[in-house]
C-alpha cells in the first residue's frame, strides 16, 4: 500500500519523508538505507551507482555518504557538484527524488568525525592498496575489519554532504498514481501536486 500524499498537508508529508530517511540511516534493514548516486563526469557521461545512506539531516536538508577518495566519483563531484539521489521502497511503493550539490569532506574534521563514527567493518574498505574501478585479473579477498585505534584508511576516505531544497514523492497507487513536489527553503513547507 503506496502513502496517502494527498491526503496530507506538505509538512506532514516532510516530517514523515524526514522520519523515514533518518531511520533510514541507522537501520541497514530499511528500504532507504541504499540509494542511487547519479554523478556526470567530465566528458557528459552520466553515472550512477548504489551507496549507503549514513546520515540526514532534516532541518538542514542534507544527505550523507561515504565514498573512496580515488574512486571516479569523487573526481565527477570535484568537476560537477550536481547529484540527482534516488530511492524506492517497494514495500511502500514510494519513490524519493532529490537534485542536490555535494561538497566533498577529505582529511578535515569533518570527515575525520565521520571516520571515527564508522563501524569497523565500514573502515575496512578503505584500506586496499588499490583503486576502487582498477582492472584486475582476479577477485580479491575482502579485506578484514581493521582494529578500532587503526586510522590507516582515513586517507582515502571521504564523507559526502548531497545538500537539498526540494524534494520529490511519487506514490503508486492501483487507483491513481500522486505524486508532489516539497518546497523546502521556506518556513514552512509547500507542495507542488504534479501528474505521475
Amino acid at each position: 500500500m503506496g502513502w496517502q500524499l494527498a491526503a496530507a498537508s506538505a509538512d506532514d508529508t516532510w516530517r514523515r519523508i524526514a522520519d523515514a530517511l533518518d531511520t533510514a540511516a541507522r537501520s541497514s534493514h530499511h528500504p532507504f538505507h541504499l540509494l542511487t548516486v547519479a554523478s556526470v563526469a567530465a566528458d557528459g557521461t552520466p553515472h550512477a551507482r548504489t551507496v549507503v545512506l549514513r546520515r540526514f539531516d532534516a532541518d538542514r536538508r542534507e544527505v550523507w555518504f561515504h565514498t573512496d577518495a580515488r574512486s571516479p566519483k569523487v573526481a565527477q563531484l570535484t568537476h560537477d557538484a550536481r547529484v540527482a539521489l534516488h530511492w524506492y521502497s517497494a514495500t511502500d511503493r514510494l519513490q524519493l527524488r532529490i537534485a542536490a550539490r555535494a561538497t566533498l569532506h577529505h582529511r578535515d574534521e569533518v570527515a575525520r568525525a565521520a571516520w571515527m563514527a564508522a563501524e569497523p567493518m565500514s573502515r575496512a574498505c578503505y584500506t586496499s592498496p588499490v583503486a576502487p574501478g582498477t582492472v584486475l585479473a582476479w577477485f580479491p579477498v575482502a579485506p578484514p575489519a581493521p582494529p578500532p585505534d587503526d586510522h590507516g584508511g582515513l586517507a582515502s576516505f571521504v564523507a559526502v554532504c548531497c545538500r537539498f531544497t526540494d524534494i520529490e514523492a511519487l506514490s503508486l497507487h492501483a487507483t491513481g498514481h500522486e505524486r508532489v513536489v516539497l518546497r523546502l527553503d521556506g518556513p514552512a513547507a509547500t507542495r507542488e501536486i504534479r501528474a505521475p
